[in-house]
């Protein structure tokens, strides 16, 4: 009667441990970046000065001055040739330069951009990291768990052996 009392605690007591599972590990989740594509440079041409209206002079084929809708030829003085001259030349290289700056805030822009690509790679590569260390570290736990039960179990069963012997050998004497 004694060892049925004995064998039926002992079987609660190893079912009530092996009823309890470890605790699932859960690394600390980094913080999520986001970014937003920075857009394209677009070029601006309106601040450009654009040449002063030159003091033109209209002429027929004889050279007398007549209205514009009449005349044959333009007729510009040196000094508002040249300034007209200049003035285009000064329009033109600064829509060189301006073409050229496009060029390179763009290039500026997709770096910044390719960077941005580069970190959300980066945190998924992490998440993933994190993920796998999640599941090795779960799986040893488990298997940590299950090796301790077995020992548990095998403990267990040998020391119910052990006092059914002694029992055995107490009744056989």
């Amino acid at each position: 009667m004694v060892v049925k009392k004995l064998f039926v605690i002992m079987l609660s007591i190893l079912f009530l441990i092996v009823s309890c599972a470890p605790a699932t590990f859960v690394p600390r989740q980094p913080p999520e970046i986001k970014f937003e594509k920075t857009p394209p440079y677009k070029l601006d041409l309106s601040s450009i000065v654009k040449p002063e209206k030159a003091v033109k002079i209209w002429m027929n084929k004889d050279f007398k001055v007549v209205p514009e809708n009449e005349a044959k030829y333009l007729v510009l003085t040196n000094t508002e040739y040249a300034k007209y001259i200049a003035q285009l030349r000064t329009k033109k290289t600064f829509e060189a330069i301006i073409k050229e700056q496009e060029i390179l805030i763009n290039s500026y822009i997709d770096t910044i951009n390719a960077l941005k690509e580069y970190v959300a790679i980066e945190r998924a590569k992490a998440e993933e990291y994190r993920t796998l260390w999640a599941d090795s570290e779960n799986a040893y736990r488990q298997e940590k768990y299950y090796n301790e039960m077995n020992n548990i179990l095998q403990k267990s069963i040998l020391s119910v052996i052990a006092i059914g012997s002694l029992v055995a050998l107490i009744i056989a004497l």
